[in-house]
């Protein structure tokens, strides 16, 4: 006992240097607000942010694990960012939901999250002045969410950042033992992503559909011998306890989010650049609109079509692509791009998501 209590007087006078610091490093921050009020500049920077946490993991030598560097200075960051201003963020809710993990993934935890339950409410919240919101924009298994790609092509907010998620499946519960299960709620996608699971493990439970895997935690919290299939994520939120972890029966199960705002980040060396656009009905013109990306060396990580809702059997082309609107390559590719397409609009240009 004797060198236990040696070394947590160890760390109880290193958590007190590490409070005095992040002391000394809120002080600065508030003259920091005080020069950005004068100057009009914005109050989240996501280039900046990105920059600071690649050095820091670049500059740990350990034990510390690069995921854990980067989620103790991405809520550092986020509290004191708060100091600043209380930047509001609108997610595809319930609470708990994916998207609020994503959001807290990609903002910190020292933000105003606010849940809106369809991806029309937050791009017409944004609309209204809200700070930032996070939307999902594709699947690794279902695609792309179409909903959303018909917003990004009218709103005046532009893409600045993106968020990928693991997506893992826990089934919840107020239970501690599997046997007492006799229901299971999820979201229809969730239940058949881990029916496998379910076979083997509860084949005799009824499994109910619900509107969200978060819902689906919700409703679990008054009812007895039920589950929800949902993530560690909402487990935490609602206070649940995690019966089975990692039960869908996929692994390569990622959505890609988008975080929208009112200005463009400024580039970091490593970005990714968003566009929308339509071409004419005439053999190769999808081609001549692309080929430009191929022409200035720009590599694209995504197409897909879309139907113009308003025009029947007449498509816009959703373009992702390596690069940032401000490098000479890529003003020359878009500048081509233009020339031929029927309507063209930049959506956004950001950093590229990193691998924690």
């Amino acid at each position: 006992m004797e060198k236990l209590n040696e070394l947590r007087e160890l760390i109880d006078e290193i958590d007190k240097k590490i409070l005095n610091l992040l002391n000394e490093r809120a002080k600065i921050v508030l003259e920091i607000k005080n020069w950005k009020k004068e100057k009009d500049y914005p109050v989240f920077d996501p280039k900046r942010e990105k920059e600071i946490l690649e050095r820091l993991i670049k500059e740990n030598e350990g034990p510390l694990p690069p995921e854990a560097v980067y989620g103790i200075f991405k809520s550092i960051m986020s509290y004191l960012r708060s100091l600043e201003k209380d930047l509001a963020v609108v997610y595809l809710g319930p609470e708990g939901s994916f998207t609020h993990q994503a959001a807290v993934k990609f903002f910190g935890e020292g933000v105003r999250f606010i849940p809106l339950p369809s991806v029309e409410d937050i791009f017409k919240v944004l609309e209204e002045g809200s700070d930032f919101g996070v939307v999902p924009i594709e699947n690794s298994l279902e695609g792309t969410v179409g909903v959303t790609m018909d917003f990004l092509a009218i709103t005046t907010n532009k893409v600045i950042g993106e968020v990928y998620l693991d997506i893992r499946h826990s089934l919840l519960s107020t239970e501690k033992d599997i046997k007492k299960i006799k229901k299971v709620y999820s979201h229809p996608q969730a239940l058949a992503q881990c029916r496998r699971w379910l076979r083997q493990n509860l084949p005799d439970v009824e499994e109910i559909p619900t509107s969200s895997t978060s819902y689906a935690a919700m409703l679990v919290l008054k009812e007895k011998n039920s589950a929800a299939i949902a993530s560690n994520f909402a487990a935490e939120i609602f206070g649940l306890n995690i019966i089975a972890e990692n039960i869908q029966d996929a692994w390569n199960n990622k959505t890609r989010f988008l975080v929208l705002g009112k200005n463009i980040p400024k580039p970091t060396g490593k970005d990714k650049t968003s566009i929308i656009f339509s071409v004419k009905h005439q053999a190769g013109a999808l081609y001549r609109a692309l080929r430009p990306l191929h022409d200035f060396g720009l590599n694209m990580t995504l197409i897909q079509s879309r139907p113009v809702p308003s025009k029947p059997f007449e498509y816009r082309f959703f373009v992702d692509f390596q690069g940032h609107v401000e490098d000479y390559k890529v003003k020359g590719a878009l500048d081509k791009i233009k020339e031929e397409c029927l309507d063209f609009k930049i959506l956004g240009s950001y950093p590229e998501a990193n691998d924690f």
